[in-house]
C-alpha cells in the first residue's frame, strides 16, 4: 500500500471518528434538553394540578380558593409551555438542518393547533350546556388526552419510543383519572403523570432508556 493510500485511510477514519464525535455529542445534548423537559413538566402537572385537588373542596373544606388554585394551574402550565419552546428552539439551532428541522417545526405548530382547537371544542360543548361536573372532568381529560395522542405522533415520526411509551402513558392516565371522578381525577393526574415522566427522565439520564431506537450493525 502506497504512502497516498495510507494518508487517505487515516483522512477518512479521523473524518469519521469526527462525525461520530459530533453524533454522540449532539444526541448527548437532545437527551439532557428532554430529560429537563420531562422534569419540568412533571413539576408543573404535580403543582399545578396539585393545586387544583386542594382548591377543589377535598373533605369538604376548600384549603386553596378556587381563583388561586387555577392561577397556580395556569401559571405552571404557562411555564412549562414556554420552556418547552424555548427547548424546541435550542435543539432547532443546534445543528439540525434540511427535512428534519421542517419536521420539528411543523410537529411544533401541531402541538399549538391541537390545544387552541381542542380548547375551542370545549368552549362550544360548555355552550352547549355542559354541566359543572362533566366539564370538570372533560376539560383536563381532553388536553391530557391530546398530550399522549402527539405524543404517540411524534414517537412515530421520530422513531423515539420514549415518546411513544409515554403517550400511551398519558391515555392510561386519563382513561383511570376519568372513571376515579372528581375531585380525585385531579389527584391522580398531579401523580401518576409526573411519576410517569420522571421514571422515565431518570432512565433516560442513566442511558437505559434510549431517545431512540439502538443502530444495528450491518451485516454483509
Amino acid at each position: 500500500m502506497s504512502s497516498d493510500d495510507t494518508d487517505a485511510r487515516a483522512d477518512a477514519e479521523r473524518m469519521f471518528e469526527l462525525m461520530q464525535s459530533q453524533r454522540r455529542s449532539t444526541q448527548s445534548r437532545l437527551v439532557r434538553g428532554y430529560t429537563v423537559l420531562l422534569i419540568v413538566w412533571a413539576a408543573a402537572w404535580a403543582i399545578g394540578f396539585g393545586a387544583l385537588w386542594f382548591g377543589d373542596g377535598v373533605g369538604g373544606v376548600d384549603v386553596i380558593p378556587a381563583p388561586i388554585s387555577w392561577t397556580v394551574f395556569g401559571v405552571c402550565i404557562l411555564g412549562a409551555i414556554v420552556w418547552s419552546i424555548v427547548t424546541g428552539i435550542r435543539s432547532g439551532a443546534s445543528g439540525i438542518r434540511g427535512r428534519s428541522r421542517l419536521q420539528g417545526m411543523l410537529y411544533g405548530w401541531s402541538w399549538t393547533i391541537s390545544m387552541i382547537g381542542t380548547w375551542l371544542l370545549l368552549m362550544g360543548v360548555q355552550r352547549a350546556g355542559l354541566s359543572p361536573e362533566a366539564a370538570a372532568l372533560l376539560y383536563p381529560g381532553a388536553f391530557v388526552l391530546m398530550v399522549g395522542v402527539l405524543y404517540l405522533a411524534g414517537g412515530a415520526l421520530w422513531r423515539s419510543p420514549v415518546q411513544y411509551a409515554l403517550g400511551i402513558v398519558m391515555i392510561a392516565v386519563v382513561v383511570i383519572a376519568t372513571f376515579v371522578g372528581d375531585p380525585y381525577h385531579y389527584l391522580v393526574y398531579a401523580t401518576a403523570g409526573p411519576l410517569a415522566m420522571i421514571v422515565v427522565a431518570v432512565l433516560m439520564g442513566r442511558g437505559i432508556l434510549p431517545l431512540e431506537p439502538r443502530r444495528e450493525p450491518a451485516h454483509d
